[in-house]
């Protein structure tokens, strides 16, 4: 379980295994070259990173880091939110590959609560983190079909 983990933070650093190269020129296991992410969504996944690292380590009985789930500071949201902010600000940033799965691991905070099954600041006294989460993923969502959307008007028009 903890190789696991250790194997999706770095995938979420960028860091992947050298695919072996293949007969029919490509070298890795995509058809399409993906293109390399900028300098902004590399640090939204090193924020995301840190954040699910913050949040594995609250999870430890003698731990109490509960400045990650407080409802007025919505921490858990702050990757999405700059992820957000990028494809609103640089509409230049293709919604591709890419720029998905950087949306995708902006979630990577929670995934600790949810993956050993502690979902008590979640429901504990405040709802607010729980429609902090879901309001997270429809904007994320919208954000992404805009994107798309965007980028296929983009393509029409480019014809």
């Amino acid at each position: 379980m903890i190789r696991f983990l250790f194997d999706c933070l770095l995938w979420g650093l960028g860091c992947q295994p050298r695919s072996v190269g293949t007969s029919s020129g490509f070298g890795s296991d995509q058809l399409i070259p993906t293109r390399e992410r900028n300098a902004f969504e590399a640090a939204i996944r090193i924020l995301s990173s840190l954040l699910f690292l913050l949040a594995a380590v609250t999870q430890l009985p003698t731990i109490e880091l509960g400045f990650l789930t407080e409802p007025q500071l919505h921490l858990l949201a702050v990757a999405s939110a700059a992820w957000g902010l990028q494809m609103l600000l640089r509409p230049s940033v293709p919604m591709d590959s890419t720029a998905i799965s950087t949306a995708l691991w902006s979630f990577a905070g929670y995934f600790p609560f949810f993956l050993l099954g502690n979902l008590s600041p979640f429901f504990d006294k405040d709802p607010t983190n729980l429609y902090t989460l879901i309001g997270q993923g429809a904007v994320v969502g919208a954000l992404m079909v805009y994107g798309l959307f965007r980028d296929i008007r983009r393509e029409n028009r480019a014809e």
